[in-house]
């Protein structure tokens, strides 16, 4: 080995030397024993042997020891790798260890694609890194059967094979990260600090022992439904369902169900996700009371690690690859990262392997993006040693898309029409159409109660409206209007009085219907999908100390047509064909039944039976309600990549997103953050400042941030994070006033 041949890196003693052949065969190593859970670790090994060859080049050292220019080092191993077989798919992830996956791409594009940067190479365009085979040996194995995806059609061939090299890429960038990390730090990372599944099942096992004998009727309900996650979790790995009415008890029975199954059959973690960060934050503090904060990841953009004190920094790093026992973390994040290109994103997907994964509120994946979501877990389940558990109080009817994938979904409540039947809460009645001062004259009538709305504008309107007629005191609204600290203030304050009966009737947007624990004695909700239509009804009488015919949900049509999302309209469009009723005055019984639900999410899912179909309602866009299962290209993408394995990763990314892009962060100014912003404002950018000032921020459109920043209202601080200028802009009630509301219409 030449004086050449070497990793520099600045650390805390200054700098500090390491042969290249060493880094290598660390992270060959490491990527091997994370690729070793799916069957992978040769692959895993091979790609960790190959991923910084070019670093070997004179070009490479000169630019680390002297300051020289910058010189490509990652399409070395790519090559390398693809001229061997079955060694193409793994150059795209030694290719895009440090700026992400690539397209494959063709020989004539400019170099940004996998096929145009070994096309430079052929060029004799890269440095010369050929030393690298005086040290270590690049060697590919050969054969599909060790992917475990040999025998198939075409089409499913081309998803398992890209779903492959995302997780080897995991492996790879994962391992890349800690063994760079460890050498830079002197030390290994201070992981550890957790308990094994075993011990976490023991806690809960001892929690759920305290519920027996159980005092009531609702107990009784919800222990029977423990004990069947408990028989149903020594079943075969695969999926599963958990139907159960809200205020059923899914956060302790899921959690037992993941376990049991976890401990049952070898698995390593569980990861909850769910559609709403108020959901997530919830269960997260039930976890982490149950298991300690050792135990429980919590994942999100607004979660403050510093929250946790001494668990935090530990969390923290956690966070960058998910390794924790338990993981509670967004929808978004879990979809997202498996079909990103992006290290950071793609970092974790390794360990999402052996894991059962609980999908909390289920339907609420959208329907332009349920194929793909399905088709990932599928891929999870079939290849990866997982287990998913579909939990909602309105199952969504996906079997059918399951069944594509050759997996069958599995209820575990077992006579769910009998359980729903035991847990009746409420009585619905339809109230027709009517405006916003009328309804606020309704609310002003009771002393406590919620109504929720589709539109962040008729939320705002319609609260200030009431508060004229009963006054602040005891009024509240929510929206994401409100940054996340303040809607988390709300909330408590909101139980406060509702606990205590003082008065409290709250306007809000469906942020707070699906798995927020509150409970009202009466609820109005705008007509919407059955789905949050029923997950609305869950906030009623939520723990049964009234009999279902005194608990009320009103459905209402607003009189002013509000500017409302496509899938908003969608859902509208669906119900109205399938139960008319609910837009009609009358008494409606239970309109969320288990069968009702499935003519409701069949229809959602329909192309044809009612695509062209169209409600009546004022207001309704047709235009759109046909867009059921248009997923955009996600799909077709990947199964008509060519023969030649050119995968497009970077044009499915951006393709995937959930949340759509065109969204800006306004950061709220506040004595809690204000160190991190003069951090911001001298230009000193940090991944912990953008996290603290995040739970401070709000999300607007694009057309909404102009008008504020021609207002002299904001200004920028970094990308796309923006600062309030005027205090006054922003309410301690309604929250930040955008002066520009519609266009596109507002979800949360």
């Amino acid at each position: 080995m030449g004086d050449m041949d070497y990793l520099a890196h600045v650390s805390e003693d200054g700098l500090r030397r390491e042969p290249v052949s060493v880094h290598l065969s660390q992270v060959a190593d490491m990527a091997a024993s994370f690729a070793d859970v799916f069957g992978g670790s040769a692959w895993g090994y091979a790609v960790g042997m190959a991923h910084d060859i070019g670093k070997y080049s004179k070009a490479f050292q000169h630019r680390l020891l002297d300051g020289g220019p910058k010189c490509d080092h990652s399409t070395a191993g790519a090559v390398e790798l693809a001229k061997q077989p079955f060694g193409w798919m793994l150059s795209y992830c030694a290719a895009g260890h440090h700026g992400g996956l690539p397209n494959g791409g063709t020989l004539l594009d400019d170099g940004a694609s996998l096929a145009g940067r070994i096309a430079k190479a052929g060029r004799g365009e890269l440095p010369d890194y050929t030393e690298y085979k005086n040290d270590v040996s690049v060697s590919v194995p050969v054969g599909l059967p060790m992917f475990g995806i040999d025998k198939m059609a075409q089409s499913d061939m081309a998803y398992a094979l890209a779903f492959r090299t995302r997780m080897l890429f995991s492996c790879l960038v994962d391992a890349d990260y800690l063994c760079t990390e460890r050498f830079i730090d002197n030390k290994d990372r201070e992981l550890g600090g957790h308990d094994d599944l075993v011990r976490l099942q023991g806690m809960l096992e001892k929690k759920i022992a305290s519920f027996y004998p159980p005092a009531t009727d609702l107990n009784a309900a919800r222990c029977h439904l423990l004990e069947q996650c408990a028989e149903a979790a020594e079943g075969e790995p695969g999926v599963y369902s958990l139907t159960v009415p809200t205020g059923g008890g899914k956060t302790l029975s899921s959690m037992r169900f993941a376990l049991r199954h976890a401990c049952a059959h070898g698995m390593r973690r569980v990861i909850y996700a769910a559609p709403y960060t108020s959901i997530i934050e919830q269960n997260a503090d039930v976890y982490r009371g149950l298991f300690g904060s050792d135990n429980v990841l919590e994942h999100h953009a607004d979660f403050d690690f510093d929250t946790l004190g001494e668990s935090g920094g530990r969390m923290r790093l956690a966070a960058e690859n998910w390794d924790a026992p338990v993981v509670v973390t967004t929808n978004v994040q879990v979809f997202e990262s498996l079909h990103s290109d992006k290290t950071s994103r793609c970092r974790k997907l390794h360990n999402i392997a052996g894991s059962v994964i609980i999908l909390d509120e289920a339907q609420m994946i959208p329907t332009d993006y349920l194929r793909p979501c399905v088709r990932a877990l599928a891929e999870l389940v079939n290849r990866y040693g997982c287990t998913v558990l579909l939990c909602t109080a309105t199952q969504p009817a996906i079997n059918p898309f399951f069944a594509e994938t050759g997996l069958s979904v599995k209820e575990v409540a077992g006579d769910v029409d009998r359980l729903f039947d035991t847990l009746r809460r409420v009585t619905y009645i339809g109230l027709g159409k009517i405006d916003d001062s009328g309804l606020a004259r309704r609310l002003a009538s009771h002393n406590q109660a919620l109504c929720i709305v589709n539109s962040r504008a008729q939320a705002k309107n319609l609260f200030n409206s009431l508060v004229e007629l009963a006054g602040e005191d005891g009024c509240y609204h929510l929206s994401t209007l409100m940054h996340p600290a303040h809607r988390r203030s709300t909330l408590k304050e909101i139980r406060t009085r509702l606990a205590s009966g003082a008065p409290c009737c709250v306007v809000s947007t469906s942020l707070v219907e699906a798995g927020v624990d509150l409970d009202f004695p009466v609820v109005y909700r705008a007509v919407a999908g059955l789905d949050s239509i029923v997950q609305a009804a869950g906030r009623c009488n939520r723990e049964g100390k009234m009999n279902y015919a005194d608990a009320r949900v009103f459905l209402f049509s607003p009189e002013t047509s509000y500017a409302l999302p496509i899938e908003t309209k969608h859902r509208i469009g669906v119900i109205g064909t399938t139960d008319p009723r609910l837009f009609e005055v009358e008494e409606l019984g239970d309109v969320g039944t288990p069968d009702s639900v499935e003519r409701y999410f069949k229809a959602l899912y329909s192309y044809k039976e009612y695509g062209s179909s169209s409600s009546g309602v004022s207001g309704l866009d047709k235009q759109g309600i046909v867009m059921a299962l248009s997923e955009p290209r996600v799909l077709t993408l990947i199964e008509g990549a060519p023969k030649a394995l050119s995968y497009p990763f970077r044009d499915v990314a951006s393709s995937f997103k959930i949340i759509a892009d065109g969204s800006y962060s306004v950061v709220i100014p506040c004595g809690e953050i204000e160190g991190d912003l003069e951090l911001l404002m001298s230009g000193t950018i940090s991944r912990d400042a953008i996290r603290h000032v995040s739970c401070y921020a709000v999300s607007v459109y694009e057309q909404d941030l102009k008008a504020l920043y021609a207002s002299g209202l904001v200004d920028r601080v970094a990308d796309d994070l923006f600062l309030l200028l005027d205090a006054n802009t922003y309410s301690e009630t309604t929250g930040l006033d955008v002066r520009a509301e519609g266009g596109k219409g507002v979800f949360l």
